[in-house]
């Protein structure tokens, strides 16, 4: 580890006694005074006592314990991101903790080492250990902020899907036609407003579960909410409109006839409450709502794949990108990237382009 080494400031006193006094740099990069010392060497001893103080904050485990409080984000960022630490902190590198390594001695090296020891020895996707790096290389920003850290070995740090430690594959993300969407809805018997809300809008499942009333004119949904674990909060995974404004999504003429008949509740501002009034949370939504329609339906589907399906459709529909965004609520190229699948409608048209040539 690298060892700091700074040597005192001499001074000479009015009477004209010298003095010897223990200047520091402290983890925020002030300038911070450990006492002033007769003898050289005392003060010497006092400027390494400070630094080895705070070589417990610049480790990566010192600073990982104080780093929520100083940069506080959502509480399920927050919550992912240091659930995704912690996977690495106990990781050896060179025989080392990850914890107890100082910023200023970890390099681009050690991020790869980080990556093998996830993918071989831990199994990982290589979409998990990129969400682990990405958390690592969140925190190091954030560390580079404080003067903690002068680089981040992490940024731009991923894992090839076709990298050859994979051994954990995702799940591949099917897209469906809205008539099987609105089939599977169909069989959620009373629920069907609720499921039918999934396939013709695109939202996600927090989204949808903290749906009240007032978020619904009949025509278009405010989504201002997102719920997790039966508590709502404020904004939604992705926000990128203006602050407590949400963003708007409309709804198509059926599903809101469907809402509309629905009876009407006085116990409860939710659109799609518990048959108590309460939210669901996702656990009991999965076993008393999702599930059933699956089984009566026969079709195997995810809430998240009727996003991708929701989207993908209607790119295909050449919905403007820019609206669709919006209304997804993400950035174009995030939207482009990630929720639009081939569709393989073009293919009678490649042949015919081809046979045209021949």
């Amino acid at each position: 580890m690298r060892q700091h080494r700074e040597t005192p400031v001499r001074r000479v006193n009015p009477s004209g006694a010298v003095v010897w006094v223990a200047r520091y740099t402290n983890s925020s990069g002030r300038r911070k005074s450990a006492g002033t010392f007769k003898r050289k060497r005392d003060a010497q001893a006092a400027i390494d006592a400070a630094y080895g103080r705070a070589e417990q904050i610049e480790t990566v485990g010192g600073y990982f314990r104080r780093w929520p409080r100083f940069h506080p984000r959502a509480e399920r960022t927050q919550r992912t991101n240091e659930h995704r630490i912690t996977r690495a902190l106990d990781i050896e590198l060179d025989g080392i903790p990850l914890s107890e390594w100082t910023y200023a001695d970890l390099r681009r090296r050690h991020a790869l080492a980080l990556i093998d020891v996830l993918l071989t020895d831990h199994g990982r996707s290589a979409l998990g250990a990129t969400h682990i790096i990405r958390a690592l290389s969140v925190m190091t920003e954030d560390a580079i902020t404080d003067e903690v850290a002068e680089v981040n070995p992490f940024k731009g740090v991923a894992v090839r899907a076709n990298d050859p430690r994979v051994s954990k594959r995702p799940r591949p993300v099917r897209v469906f036609t809205f008539a099987q969407m609105q089939a599977f809805a169909r069989a959620g018997g009373a629920h069907e407003p609720m499921l039918r809300t999934f396939a013709a809008t695109g939202m996600r499942l927090g989204e949808v579960l903290a749906l009240r009333r007032e978020d619904f004119d009949g025509q278009l949904f405010q989504v201002r909410r997102t719920a997790h674990n039966g508590r709502v909060q404020q904004g939604t995974k992705t926000d990128h409109s203006e602050p407590g404004a949400g963003r708007l999504v409309p709804c198509p003429a059926e599903l809101a006839e469907l809402i509309r008949s629905r009876p009407a509740r006085i116990d409860t501002a939710l659109l799609f409450p518990t048959p108590r009034g309460k939210i669901w949370w996702e656990r009991n939504f999965y076993r008393d709502v999702w599930a059933p329609a699956q089984e009566r339906s026969g079709l195997d589907i995810r809430p998240h794949e009727m996003r991708h399906s929701y989207v993908t459709h209607l790119r295909a529909a050449r919905i403007d990108d820019a609206d669709l965004a919006a209304i997804a609520g993400h950035t174009v190229q995030t939207m482009i990237g990630h929720y639009t699948h081939a569709l393989g409608r073009s293919f009678d048209q490649v042949r015919q382009v081809i046979g045209r040539g021949a």
